[in-house]
């Protein structure tokens, strides 16, 4: 008795480096892959096919759907995915996913002890980032055989023990002598499997020892691939509880994901249906012997089963993916009849599920200190307008609206220093400083907007003759056509492509020289009235909202690492 329980927790050990060992590589991998991870955003927002292939890159970086998904309901929370291309994304990360099946399914037992001592010594010496990452990616990977081989080798000591023979019986599905798979026990068989990976909160590691039992002899074939249907569908849960308390869409991307796992379990199983005769004279389901045909050794024979079950989960995901590419837009329209937007679909752009990625965090601050700056430049428009009597608006609005710009500033700060407490490289924390000068910019805008609001129409001056406020009129033009600019290289992610203190300089000098004017003018040079005050107060206003605007385009070349 005291001799299974030494068994029992030695396994139950080596499960336990097994899944560190894979935790770990995928924060290595994320430590030195953050800028891949960024370029890879940047496909998702072209077509399914790009969001697919993005999704698939992700996963097999990262090596975790998991974390995928996770990230992908964030991009949609931060909008900055569409449901579609979300879909896409998740669809590619069951893809990537199969990539962490093969490598536990090979033979690398040998070289778990030289990885540990390699990424030991590694991590003592490695100052860098990125250097420190594959460290850890090594050291990881050390620690994922190495909980491997102890897990496999007392499951084999297991397999003698009648017990729990006995319990993975209750799911065996051998087929009959006619090739059908017992109904009931494949259903059971895929409940085992949802049920582990909920528990788990990992599919890779309930395929990684759904692998160990099939090697161990304890499960077959026939038991072990519905286990690992069940695996794909448990490992939605995570999505789903990180769907909690986000928006509509976010929502709507985890049941898609759920969806895609529960649909092509529904089709597979299906296919148990269609027997097929093998040139072994063996009657099998017909995906059983695809499985058998893309992996070396007879499966039917007991033989290579831990690299079979491998095929079979990446089989399974490739096929799935192939079969519903062509229905997302109507799974898009499934989930969304299923979720109604009853609340406010507004994306939390500054999306904390970001944070474990700082490269894509950082992305999420640029589209918020984008839309900041849109924002402040609006209210600046509108009180432009309105002070040569074009528009007119009342002042708690614009009052309402700068207030909200300086929550918006506080919030990017915030998040900022959220960022700069993750591990992040040189260029990285070289950028979260020119954001947070960008964001004290950009509400420096909007006290200017609500400056120059207050002093009133213009149009009514009588100090202001026509060719002044067409003059004035010509700045604005100006200033507008820069804001514009900054804000669309800022919503792209790219670097501003003109020269923006050339642009600065030029209005700054056209400012001047209406000011001149107006000094030059013997009827405002004479006046100390509030009303030349008022024109001076807007003059300067503009100067320094370009000013503004100036830094911010200025640095667009730090935020996006051109």
């Amino acid at each position: 008795m005291m001799n299974n329980i030494g068994i029992a927790i030695t396994a139950i050990g080596g499960l336990a480096l097994f899944v560190y060992g894979m935790g770990l590589m995928s924060d290595g991998l994320k430590e030195t892959a953050g800028e891949r991870l960024k370029s890879a955003l940047g496909y998702m927002t072209k077509n399914r096919f790009f969001a697919i292939l993005a999704g698939t890159i992700v996963t097999g970086i990262i090596q975790s759907s998991s974390a995928t998904s996770v990230m992908t309901v964030g991009f949609v929370n931060a909008g900055l995915l569409t449901l579609k291309q979300a879909i896409g994304v998740i669809f590619g990360a069951n893809i990537g996913t199969t990539i962490t099946g093969q490598i536990v399914s090979l033979k690398l037992d040998d070289i778990a002890i030289p990885a540990l001592i390699v990424g030991v010594i590694w991590m003592m010496i490695a100052k860098r980032t990125s250097t420190r990452g594959m460290a850890r990616t090594i050291l990881g990977f050390g620690f994922l055989f190495f909980g491997m081989t102890m897990m496999s080798n007392e499951l084999k000591t297991f397999a003698k023990l009648p017990e729990f023979v006995n319990f993975f019986s209750l799911f065996d599905c051998t087929p009959t002598k006619s090739g059908f798979l017992p109904i009931f026990s494949v259903i059971g068989a895929i409940g085992v499997g949802t049920i582990c990976t909920i528990l788990v909160q990992s599919s890779s590691a309930t395929i990684g020892i759904t692998i160990a039992l099939a090697d161990a002899g304890i499960i077959n074939i026939w038991t072990a691939i519905p286990i690992v249907l069940g695996d794909n569908i448990g490992t939605t849960c995570t999505a789903w509880l990180s769907a909690i308390g986000t928006s509509t869409n976010a929502k709507r991307t985890a049941l898609a994901h759920a969806l895609f796992n529960i649909i092509g379990t529904i089709i597979l199983t299906s296919t148990f249906l269609i027997v097929i005769k093998g040139p072994s004279g063996i009657n099998a389901p017909a995906f059983f012997h695809l499985v058998n045909k893309c992996t070396s050794g007879d499966v039917f024979a007991g033989d290579n089963l831990g690299r079979h079950v491998a095929m079979a989960h990446t089989l399974f995901n490739v096929t799935n993916v192939i079969i519903l590419t062509a229905f997302i837009p109507v799974l898009a329209k499934l989930c969304e009849s299923i979720i109604r937007a009853k609340e406010s679909t507004h994306a939390s752009v500054l999306e904390p599920k970001l944070l474990f990625a700082p490269a894509l965090a950082l992305q999420a601050s640029i589209a918020a200190l984008a839309n900041m700056t849109r924002r402040s430049w609006t209210v600046a428009s509108v009180a432009l307008n309105n002070s040569l009597g074009n528009t007119s608006v009342s002042s708690e609005s614009i009052e309402a609206a700068e207030r909200t710009i300086d929550e918006m500033r506080e919030q990017i700060k915030e998040y900022l220093v959220k960022i700069s407490q993750r591990k992040l490289s040189m260029k990285e924390a070289m950028m979260i400083p020119e954001l947070m000068h960008c964001a004290n910019d950009a509400e420096r805008i909007s006290d200017l907007a609500l400056k120059m609001y207050r002093q009133g129409d213009l149009s009514k001056n009588t100090l202001v003759k026509s060719e002044t406020m067409a003059e004035i009129t010509n700045v604005a033009s100006m200033v507008r056509k820069f804001a514009n600019s900054t804000i669309k290289a800022l919503k792209a992610g790219k670097k501003t492509d003109f020269d923006a203190v050339a642009i600065s300089n030029e209005i700054k000098s056209a400012v001047s020289k209406t000011t001149c004017n107006l000094w030059d003018d013997p009827k405002s040079r004479g006046a100390n009235t509030q009303e030349f005050l008022a024109v001076m107060s807007v003059f300067r206003c503009l100067g320094d909202i370009s000013r503004h605007i100036g830094n911010i385009a200025s640095r667009t070349q730090f935020l996006t690492g051109e």
